[in-house]
């Protein structure tokens, strides 16, 4: 919830699974990537939801059960990587009432930036492709230098990018790294968006605005 009074002036978004439905193109893109390795199973959108959240190199380690750095790890997040280069967002496109509420904050004046775990070059040609780079005053990956969420330093140096104080900005996500990344910037306000790809973690259940539609975050502006 909001922790203080100070008028909100931006919005900070996390992309898969608040802005965009990019589960279709995960699961396709780790698919290639494990076919082109040699390995015989593949991954169903069930399967692969709950990886989603944590950046690629994650997903790579959890879908084959082995540490973040082993070698047969760091292959499938380099294939992996590579594919999403080359489908970005063959089946990508913005969750329902999105662009909507997009443009109702942008037309009111509010500044805007995702941060994101995934990987950059992926960004790039997924927010172009999708139309969202037109809202936005900064877009960030780990790859651009920063720590991934939870760590704040994603969305301190968006709100430095956007002239704004961290009390002024509202993080909106749809997993526990964004709730944790957005209360260790002290944002404004932390917005969980319920049509994302994991639950409100329990305990922070009564901390947070929960989004049933992506559209009741513009009650936090009247």
């Amino acid at each position: 919830m909001s922790n203080n009074k100070k008028p909100i002036k931006a919005f900070i978004f996390d992309l898969d699974g608040t802005l965009i439905d990019a589960l279709p193109d995960i699961r396709a893109n780790a698919n290639r990537a494990l076919k082109k390795l040699g390995y015989d199973f593949q991954m169903t959108t069930k399967e692969t939801q709950p990886h989603v959240g944590g950046g690629a190199q994650k997903l790579a380690s959890n879908v084959l059960g082995k540490p973040m750095n082993h070698p047969d790890t760091m292959a499938m997040y380099h294939a992996f990587t590579d594919f999403y280069e080359q489908h970005p967002a063959d089946e990508g496109k913005m969750l329902p009432g999105v662009k909507e509420t997009l443009d109702t904050l942008q037309s009111k004046g509010y500044k805007m930036c995702i941060v994101t775990a995934k990987p950059a070059k992926a960004r790039v040609k997924v927010t172009a492709a999708l139309g969202l780079d037109g809202y936005m005053t900064l877009a960030l990956s780990p790859e651009d230098g920063f720590p991934k969420k939870p760590a704040p330093d994603m969305l301190l140096e968006c709100c430095r990018a956007m002239g704004v104080d961290h009390s002024e900005t509202v993080m909106v996500g749809d997993t526990r790294f964004d709730v944790e990344a957005g209360f260790a910037a002290q944002c404004h306000t932390v917005a969980f968006a319920e049509h994302g790809y994991q639950d409100v973690p329990a305990e922070y259940a009564d901390k947070v605005v929960s989004l049933p539609h992506f559209t009741d975050l513009l009650k936090l502006i009247g």
